[in-house]
């Protein structure tokens, strides 16, 4: 299904059915990945309501608007006009990657509407101006092979970054799948995701962190070190925050254990308990 916000048209899919007197959890997918990421990981009704989001630039959703639009103050501003255009005014908030950062960022921006956030492989920006500089030129080098390039050069580039290597143990059927989401991508769109979202040009919230009073399950994969630092470092500035360890998964859990993902996700959201918290490996 599509709506306009604010001159975009967003697409968004309903993956168990809606019910109005229930809760709901909206699901924010990575860069070059699409609402349908979410498919294999919520098989099931277990009376929730699951919302999945093609952010702009992405999937279903306009990528060819003015450039501005795909800040990420804006896009939260969207989220929100959407969410309340479907009559959720409270949800909770899972996001992967470059859809954690703008689930955070959301949940900064409104706390207020936010009941529990799931962060997987997600990260609080970069603290160090220094830092931001060089993340921020790299985006902007990616950027412009992708608008000089053909998709297919891009995804193929994209393919080979150790951040994925585990993906390449998946079955066959899987790997096509994903690599047909990300060769359905408008250049364009992608382009604008690294130059105005980015992980350089984004706000920096580690500041913000020991402000996030709900509460806060991050999901990280065994393989993937990197995000598993990132999330401890989070974790000492917020100690509500809790870790999840997803054993022989790398940089995209869900996508590489969604059965687990799918039990860890739906435990959070019916109960917070003691042994939600801390560093567990499952």
């Amino acid at each position: 299904m599509k709506t306009a916000i604010n001159g975009v048209n967003y697409y968004y899919q309903w993956l168990t059915d809606y019910e109005a007197n229930r809760p709901t959890l909206v699901c924010l997918h990575g860069f070059t990945g699409t609402s349908q990421t979410f498919v294999p990981v919520f098989q099931r009704d277990r009376d929730r309501n699951i919302l999945a989001i093609d952010l702009i630039g992405h999937g279903q959703t306009d990528s060819y608007v003015h450039p501005y639009r795909y800040q990420m103050e804006c896009l939260c501003q969207d989220i929100a006009l959407l969410t309340e255009q479907l009559g959720i005014s409270k949800f909770s908030l899972l996001g992967y990657s470059m859809g954690a950062r703008v689930a955070l960022g959301f949940t900064c921006l409104f706390p207020q509407k936010i009941q529990k956030l799931l962060l997987e492989s997600g990260s609080p920006g970069l603290k160090s101006k220094t830092e931001r500089m060089t993340r921020k030129c790299s985006d902007e080098h990616l950027a412009g092979f992708i608008m000089s390039h053909s998709i297919e050069a891009f995804v193929d580039k994209w393919e080979k970054l150790s951040l994925f290597d585990s993906q390449k143990q998946l079955s066959c059927k899987i790997q096509a799948t994903l690599r047909k989401e990300r060769l359905s991508q408008q250049a364009f769109g992608l382009a604008c995701s690294l130059w105005f979202m980015g992980t350089g040009v984004q706000p920096d919230f580690w500041q913000e962190l020991d402000k996030i009073e709900i509460p806060t399950l991050l999901i990280v994969g065994e393989l993937d070190h990197k995000f598993q630092r990132i999330a401890q470092n989070m974790q000492e500035k917020q100690q509500n925050m809790s870790i999840k360890i997803v054993k022989n998964a790398g940089h995209c859990v869900h996508l590489e254990k969604p059965e687990i993902v799918e039990e860890v996700v739906y435990s959070f959201l019916v109960s917070y308990t003691d042994q939600l918290m801390g560093n567990n490996k499952i």
